[in-house]
């Protein structure tokens, strides 16, 4: 085991810190010690530990390393709780900063965690014990399929014993920020219930628990804790590019419009390289923008033929009348749609419903995050149960919300409880196909 402890360098006049590994005769102990050393030697960012010297006394080993004056990120939120999301967001930008650098030099770090994170005056942030980090290199000496990590924070592929990459690291780079904003990590309970959970169980929604954090920002935690590593941020740079913003007033629609109305489904098709944007934005986009955006283009759209599939932007139906409050909920959707039509068909008249006041905007992004659970069931694991098990699970939460009043209209509930139904026939017709 190791322990840190202050130091001083004699020679330079400075304070340190002293990283010191007991001899244990366990050489494996001793290899991945060294290694840190290597590891964190290589590594020149203002927001990662700097390593000054490695060295032995007898058996035991120990690094010399920048100390840094101020708490670790767990004490500081055993101190404080809940983090405002501005302050939140400066952190994990600081994390992500250090994750995209080291992503760079081919370094994973493995166990992104609070007590890894130490914070310095002004909130300057250091990503600290690189100790385990795996090196995508022949020379790494735990296997590809080595299980290390802490259980609150580890990503799904890692729990399974995969081969992880960096899109881990930003799995628990969501779970650390989950909770700085919602005063605990995602999910609770002993280590083997943890396991299970990150591997199987949908991470609930920040917001859940903080109502209080910008629907962008409880988009992007969303994202960050898709359970396959695909549907997450790819590199932490595209984490680093929304991560501020989305602390702040959502922009206006001409600023969003293309992430607002470009079809998810089509976009998950197209090749990484091809895409207009991350598909992840999109729930983020919908959900915080889709009343100002509907505000703006209603009239327009109320006005047209009320045909589907015409363009990017016809996703509303005509209506009698323009007035958002007395829209009556769509008509079901012809038959023999696609899964994916079918799909933007609830997305349709889940954001008709907030239009007309009467859904709560937040559940847009549950839904889209459900929908694409069950497709990606389908799509990738050719699993017809589970996927029809994710649209049940959907209407369920729909009859929920209408108990909890986050749905006010009970047609609105049948309406969109059908849509999923339509959804669920088309989902299987795929599958016989």
């Amino acid at each position: 085991m190791s322990e840190v402890r202050r130091g001083e360098d004699t020679t330079l006049g400075r304070p340190v810190a002293i990283k010191l590994l007991r001899g244990d005769g366990d050489p494996r102990s001793v290899a991945r010690f060294e290694r840190e050393a290597r590891v964190l030697a290589r590594l020149q960012h203002p927001n990662v530990v700097t390593v000054f010297d490695i060295g032995a006394d007898g058996d035991d080993r120990f690094i010399v390393m920048e100390l840094v004056e101020g708490p670790t990120l767990r004490e500081v939120l055993s101190a404080e709780g809940k983090l405002e999301a501005s302050r939140a967001a400066g952190i994990a930008d600081g994390i992500t900063a250090a994750l995209a650098y080291a992503h760079e030099q081919n370094i994973v770090h493995r166990d992104v965690k609070p007590s890894n994170v130490l914070v310095a005056s002004g909130d300057r942030v250091k990503l600290a014990d690189l100790g385990i980090a795996k090196l995508l290199s022949d020379e790494a000496l735990t296997t590809t399929t080595g299980v290390i990590g802490t259980a609150h924070y580890i990503a799904p592929e890692q729990a399974r014993g995969d081969p992880v990459d960096g899109r881990a690291d930003l799995y628990s780079l969501g779970c650390v920020l989950f909770e700085m904003l919602g005063g605990r990590p995602p999910f609770e309970g002993d280590a083997a219930a943890l396991t299970y959970a990150h591997v199987h169980r949908p991470a609930p929604r920040v917001r859940s628990l903080a109502p209080a954090v910008p629907e962008r920002l409880d988009a992007l935690v969303a994202a960050l804790l898709e359970k396959e590593p695909s549907a997450r941020p790819q590199r932490a740079s595209e984490v680093r590019d929304v991560l501020i913003p989305a602390t702040e007033a959502a922009p206006g629609p001409d600023a969003v419009t293309t992430e607002l109305i470009s079809r998810p489904e089509l976009t998950r098709r197209l090749p990484e390289e091809q895409r207009p944007f991350p598909r992840w934005i999109w729930p983020a986009a919908a959900t915080a923008l889709v009343g100002l955006l509907l505000l703006v283009l209603l009239p327009a759209l109320l006005a047209g033929d009320g045909k589907r599939g015409g363009g990017a932007g016809s996703g509303l139906h005509s209506q009698e009348s323009t007035s958002p409050t007395t829209n009556e909920p769509s008509s079901s959707p012809p038959e023999l749609l696609s899964s994916d039509d079918a799909a933007q068909h609830v997305l349709d008249v889940v954001n008709e419903g907030v239009a007309a006041g009467e859904v709560d905007g937040k559940i847009v992004g549950d839904v889209q995050h459900q929908i694409d659970e069950a497709l990606r069931e389908l799509e990738d694991h050719e699993d017809l149960e589970k996927a029809l098990d994710k649209i049940a699970e959907l209407q369920a939460k729909v009859s929920d919300a209408l108990a909890k009043g986050e749905i006010t209209s009970a047609s609105r509930a049948q309406t969109i409880n059908g849509a999923l139904d339509e959804l669920a026939t088309a989902i299987e017709a795929e599958a016989e196909a």
